[in-house]
C-alpha cells in the first residue's frame, strides 16, 4: 500500500533526524541494518548512501509492513543511546521531542518515546539556568493597596488579626518580589515565615503589638 504525501514528508523529515542516530554499516552491534533486522524489516535497508537507504528503510516499512514501523523507531533510538554515549555525544532530548512532533505529524506516537521517565534520563543541550528572585518594586496601586490591607488588619480582634496579618505579610514580600516561603503559621499571634533576597533566605518572626516598640 503506497504512503499518503502527509506520510511522505513525515518520513523525509524523519529520516533526516535520524540520520545521525546510527551508522549505515561498519558496526556488529549498532547500525541502522540491525535495527531493521532487529524488528524484521531488514530486507528493507538497501546498501549505499545512508540518507536514501533510510528514506528508503522507513516507506518499505509503512508501505509493506506498517505494524513494524514503530518498533522500527523504537530500535533505531535503543541502539543509538549505546552509540552515541560510546562516541561522547550522547542522544538528547531535544532530539527526541523533535522526533516525537515529527511522528505526530504523520499521525504516530510512541509511547515510550513520550514518556516523561524517559525524556527527563536524557541531557538537554542548554539547562535553563536557575533564576534567582531579584528583589522588585511595588506599583503604587500596590502600595495602596497594602496599606487599606494592613488598616484593616489592625481593626480586627486579635485572633482573626493574626491570620490576616499572616496574609498581609505574604502579599508585601510578594509585591516585592521577596519569594515568600512557609505558610506563615500562627503560634499565638506571632508570625513564622520566610522570604528571599539576592539569592539568600531570611527567616521571619513577627508580632503583631498595638504599642509603638521604640525601634527608629
Amino acid at each position: 500500500m503506497s504512503i499518503s504525501m502527509k506520510e511522505a514528508t513525515a518520513v523525509s523529515a524523519i529520516a533526516d533526524l535520524l540520520y545521525d542516530f546510527l551508522p549505515g554499516s561498519g558496526n556488529s552491534r549498532t547500525a541502522f541494518p540491525l535495527a531493521a533486522n532487529e524488528v524484521g524489516v531488514g530486507e528493507f535497508w538497501q546498501q549505499g548512501s545512508k540518507l536514501p537507504s533510510l528514506v528508503q528503510l522507513l516507506t518499505a516499512t509503512l508501505e509493506h509492513r506498517r505494524n513494524r514501523f514503530c518498533p522500527l523507531i523504537n530500535a533505531i533510538v535503543r541502539q543509538s543511546l549505546t552509540w552515541r554515549r560510546g562516541r561522547g555525544e550522547p542522544l538528547m532530548r531535544e532530539e527526541i521531542e523533535q522526533l516525537n512532533t515529527l511522528l505526530r505529524g504523520g499521525s504516530f506516537r510512541i509511547p515510550e518515546l513520550t514518556d516523561d521517565s524517559f525524556l527527563n534520563m536524557l541531557p538537554v543541550r542548554n539547562p535553563a539556568p536557575v533564576q534567582k528572585p531579584i528583589a522588585g518594586k511595588p506599583t503604587a496601586a500596590q502600595v495602596s493597596l497594602l496599606s487599606q490591607q494592613l488598616l484593616e488588619v489592625s481593626k480586627l480582634a486579635p485572633q482573626p488579626r493574626g491570620y490576616a496579618f499572616e496574609k498581609f505579610l505574604h502579599d508585601l514580600f510578594a509585591a516585592y518580589n521577596l519569594a515568600p516561603r512557609g505558610s506563615f503559621r500562627l503560634t499565638g499571634e506571632q508570625i513564622d515565615g520566610s522570604f528571599a533576597l539576592e539569592g539568600e533566605t531570611y527567616l521571619l518572626e513577627a508580632k503583631w503589638q498595638n504599642e509603638y516598640s521604640g525601634i527608629c
